[in-house]
């Protein structure tokens, strides 16, 4: 085989060949036609398909069959009403436009993210907004190249002009809370997250050290309590439970805090519940402060003073803008969409003497 040929893209030619097949078979095939096909037939055209890393254009074939109306959601958990309010956004908008939104899961599994977009690509879905868990864009770029348009809201891959950008400024996110911790009195101040293997956690740690270095504040590695894990539970929520068994670790240092930031509203309830345990009230024995301002923030009690981050407006307004570029003919990427994060003050929060 000449380097030109293995440069070029497999064709449906190509897959027909190899599975010793037509090319209308082919199509029927991959297309998921309800024209019979044998089943050694279909199992010979998917393997060779997937050994030939072919995939159908969408673009051609959704201007064909007009099937462009549907809009893939893949967020890492339905756990977390984060991501709940994302989703409602971005149906509300889409209904509105004459869309159809279809939503996955990856159950924070990189693989399993890689095969549900793989899997949109065979079903012929041309929009993915995706808040992806994967370390690698080529998953995303490879259904880009064969027609997909994507918008992203977080990712631990660097952003590209490939991409549609819906995201949180989460440096802001971190740095406004920490600030408000800090003008409430409070200087020793713990946080509790999820593992730093995402890019937005990471940047809100950033953001509360940039707030402690304008302060004048010591803040140091050691202030940080990680979880040592990160999965789906079957029989609970893990943030919930990350908050709640993580205070046993707080409890436990040397240093004694007065103030707790967690990276989002989950694990703050469960910090609340953990510290009751030891017979600690929020915020008369020590305040405790969340992230996301999702609806159980108002519901609890005390109710949590949090940072709103407004995932249903950017839920609806990245939808139009995916609308917008699967209406376009021609390819448009690098559209950025950001929002930033608001303080909201509740109960959770004492202001301390000084």
């Amino acid at each position: 085989m000449s380097e030109t040929r293995k440069r070029l893209k497999p064709t449906i030619v190509d897959v027909a060949k190899l599975a010793g097949t037509s090319i209308a078979t082919v199509s029927r095939t991959l297309s998921g036609s309800s024209y019979p096909v044998s089943e050694a037939t279909r199992l010979n055209v998917t393997k060779a398909a997937e050994q030939l890393g072919y995939t159908p254009n969408l673009i051609g074939k959704m201007l064909k069959t007009n099937q462009s109306q549907t809009i893939g959601v893949l967020i890492p958990s339905f756990q977390n009403a984060f991501y709940i309010q994302i989703i409602h956004g971005i149906t509300k908008t889409a209904t509105a436009l004459g869309y159809t939104v279809l939503t996955f899961s990856s159950q924070r599994d990189v693989q399993q993210e890689r095969t549900i977009i793989n899997q949109m690509l065979q079903k012929q879905i041309l929009g993915l907004m995706i808040a992806s868990v994967d370390t690698s864009s080529s998953t995303i770029s490879h259904y880009i190249e064969n027609g997909g348009r994507a918008c992203i809201f977080e990712s631990n891959f660097k952003d590209s002009h490939r991409f549609i950008l819906a995201k949180t400024d989460m440096v802001e996110s971190g740095r406004l809370a920490m600030n408000y911790l800090i003008e409430m009195g409070h200087s020793n101040i713990a946080i509790i997250t999820t593992p730093l293997s995402k890019q937005s956690r990471r940047n809100t740690i950033k953001g509360c050290r940039y707030a402690m270095v304008d302060h004048g504040l010591e803040f140091t590695d050691e202030d940080i309590i990680i979880a040592p894990f990160e999965r789906e539970l079957d029989d609970g929520l893990y943030e919930f439970e990350v908050g709640r068994d993580l205070v046993d670790l707080l409890i436990n240092r040397v240093k004694k805090y007065t103030a707790i930031l967690a990276v989002n509203d989950l694990i703050a309830c469960g910090i609340i519940k953990g510290l009751k345990k030891y017979g600690l009230s929020v915020p008369q024995d020590i305040s405790v402060m969340g992230m996301d301002d999702i609806p159980l923030s108002s519901m609890i009690s005390p109710t949590l003073s949090t940072v709103h981050m407004p995932s249903y407006t950017l839920g609806q307004k990245a939808c139009q803008l995916m609308v917008d570029a699967m209406k376009e003919k021609e390819k448009r990427y690098g559209v950025a969409l950001s929002i930033r994060p608001e303080l909201v003050e509740r109960e959770s929060v004492k202001k301390l003497s000084r």
